[in-house]
C-alpha cells in the first residue's frame, strides 16, 4: 500500500509560523539606515566645518575647539616671541610703525602684484580688435550701451581701452609681450589654463604632473607670498585678495603665512562691515565662485589703507570669465574697468606717505588665449596662443623705458624670483627655479622718482561699489 501524506493546513485567521524565525533587524533596517545616514552627516560637519552654518550636536563644537586649539599651540610653538598676532589692532599698528623705521634701507620696500584673468596681449597692445568689435556690434539685439573702444589706430585703441597703463606705466615704466615688436613672454606649463599658470607665477617653475586642472587641491609646490610671510620684517604683511574662490588652494592658505580672501568671504574686521554687507547684497552672475571685481578692488584698497601690508596681491577675474562666454564688449569693458581700479590703487600709493616712490606694481595675466577670431575665448593646451602672455611693472628699480622692443624673451617662471628681487630677498623653494628678470634692475644714474597721479582721467574714477 503506498504511503500517504498529511495535507498541509493553513490558517487565514492565524499568522504564518515562519515570521518568527526573521532576524530581529529585518524589522529594524529603516531606522539604522536612518541612523547610518545621521552618523555620516554628524562626521562631515564635524570634519567640515561649515561657516555661517548652525551646530547641531556637541560633537561639532568639540571638533572646532580642537581644532582651534591645535593652531594656537602651532603658532606660538613655531613663533614663542611674536606677539603680532595676539595683541589688539590699535597695538598693532603703532608696533608696525616703529618697525618700518627699522626696516633695512631698499630702493622697494613694497610689492603690489596684480593679475588679469586670461587677458590677451593683442588688446594689450592693439585695443579692440576689428573683426571682434564689429561681429559684437551686429551680434547686438539693442545698439550696445557699453562705451565705445574703436579708433582708426592700435595706438588709440589701446590708449582708449588701458589709459592707465598706457600713461603713468608706459611713461614711468616698462611693458613687455609686444610680439609684433620682438618681444615675447611665454608660459611653461603645458596646461595654459589657470591655476597651472598662477602657480608657475608664485612657485617659480610648472607643475604638469600635480597640477592639470582647476580643482580646489591644496598646492603642494612652495610659494613665493609665503617664503615672503617667512621672513622676520614681512610676518603678518603678506595678503592676497581675489574674484576667483579656487585661490585660497592656490596659495594653499591652510600653511599660513600669508592671509588670502577670496570669492565671497568677508573679512573680519570692523573696517569692512559696510563691503561685508555689499557681499551678501551684490548680484552674483557666476554664483558664489567669482565676486564682482570691483568688490575684490575694494577690499584689497581698504586692507592697504588699515593693515599696511609690504605685499600684496590682487587677482581680477570678470575678462576670463566674459571671454568664457564669447561676450567681447562686456570682455573690454571689463578690462577698462580694471584699468581704472588699478589707477585707483595706484593714486592711493603716490598718495601715501609710507607707499610713495617705495612700491613696484607688478602687472600681468596667468595665460593667452586663441590668436585668431574663431579661438579667442579658448585657452588649453591645443589652442595656438595661449602660451602667450604680457607683462607691465612700474617702480623705483625699473628704468622709464615704455613700450619694450627687441627684447630677449622672458617667461612667466622668472616671475616669482623677480618678485623676491624687488624687495631685495632670494627666493630658494626646495625646487630650482629661473632667475630674475635682470632688465627691470637696470641703474641710471638719476633716480627715478615717480610722481603722483593727477591725470584727468583719474579724476573721480572712484571703484565702484554696487
Amino acid at each position: 500500500m503506498p504511503p500517504t501524506f498529511a495535507a498541509t493546513y493553513t490558517n487565514p485567521d492565524e499568522p504564518d509560523i515562519r515570521i518568527r524565525f526573521l532576524p530581529k533587524f529585518y524589522y529594524m533596517r529603516k531606522p539604522l539606515l536612518l541612523m547610518l545616514l545621521l552618523c555620516g552627516t554628524v562626521h562631515l560637519f564635524a570634519q567640515n566645518e561649515l561657516p555661517g552654518k548652525p551646530r547641531f550636536l556637541p560633537i561639532v563644537q568639540w571638533t572646532t575647539l580642537a581644532a582651534k586649539f591645535t593652531r594656537f599651540c602651532k603658532t606660538y610653538s613655531e613663533n614663542p616671541c611674536d606677539l603680532k598676532h595676539s595683541i589688539p589692532d590699535s597695538l598693532y599698528q603703532q608696533w608696525r610703525q616703529f618697525e618700518m623705521v627699522k626696516d633695512e634701507e631698499h630702493p622697494g620696500k613694497y610689492l603690489i602684484i596684480i593679475t588679469l584673468d586670461g587677458f590677451r596681449w593683442q588688446e594689450v597692445f592693439m585695443g579692440a580688435d576689428s573683426i571682434l568689435w564689429h561681429r559684437a556690434q551686429k551680434k547686438a539685439r539693442l545698439p550696445i550701451d557699453l562705451e565705445n573702444f574703436w579708433e582708426d589706430t592700435p595706438e588709440k585703441r589701446r590708449a582708449l581701452l588701458m589709459p592707465f597703463l598706457w600713461t603713468q606705466v608706459a611713461e614711468h615704466g616698462q611693458i613687455y609681450g609686444n610680439r609684433n615688436k620682438a618681444s615675447a613672454v611665454t608660459v611653461t606649463n603645458k596646461m595654459r589654463i589657470s591655476y597651472p599658470g598662477y602657480n608657475e607665477i608664485f612657485a617659480g617653475y610648472p607643475d604638469d604632473k600635480h597640477i592639470k586642472l582647476n580643482f580646489k587641491i591644496p598646492n603642494p609646490n612652495s610659494n613665493v607670498l609665503r617664503f615672503m610671510g617667512q621672513q622676520k620684517s614681512f610676518r603678518g604683511r603678506v595678503a592676497s585678495f581675489a574674484s576667483w574662490d579656487v585661490f585660497p588652494s592656490i596659495m594653499n592658505a591652510k600653511k599660513g603665512e600669508m592671509y588670502v580672501n577670496a570669492a565671497f568671504e568677508p573679512v573680519q574686521n570692523i573696517h569692512f562691515s559696510t563691503l561685508n554687507q555689499q557681499l551678501q547684497s551684490v548680484s552674483k552672475p557666476w554664483g558664489k565662485r567669482i565676486r564682482p571685481d570691483s568688490l575684490t578692488a575694494a577690499f584689497a584698497l581698504e586692507y592697504l589703507r588699515q593693515k599696511a601690508p609690504r605685499v600684496m596681491h590682487i587677482g581680477l577675474g570678470e575678462t576670463d570669465e566674459y571671454a568664457h562666454e564669447k561676450k567681447y564688449a562686456e570682455y573690454l569693458s571689463a578690462a577698462n574697468a580694471n584699468d581704472k581700479m588699478i589707477g585707483q590703487i595706484w593714486q592711493f600709493i603716490q598718495s601715501s606717505e609710507r607707499y610713495r616712490n617705495k612700491t613696484t606694481l607688478f602687472i600681468t595675466t596667468d595665460h593667452g588665449r586663441g590668436n585668431s577670431p574663431d579661438t579667442w575665448h579658448k585657452h588649453h593646451t591645443w589652442v595656438d596662443g595661449a602660451e602667450e602672455i604680457w607683462f607691465a611693472v612700474i617702480g623705483p628699480q625699473t628704468a622709464p623705458e615704455g613700450e619694450m622692443e627687441q627684447s630677449p624673451p622672458y617667461f612667466q617662471c622668472q616671475f616669482a624670483q623677480t618678485f623676491a628681487a624687488f624687495l631685495g630677498l632670494e627666493y630658494q623653494p626646495a625646487q630650482a627655479v629661473t632667475g630674475k628678470i635682470a632688465a627691470l634692475f637696470e641703474t641710471r644714474d638719476v633716480p627715478l622718482k615717480q610722481r603722483q597721479t593727477t591725470e584727468k582721467y583719474l579724476e573721480n574714477q572712484l571703484i565702484t561699489k554696487k
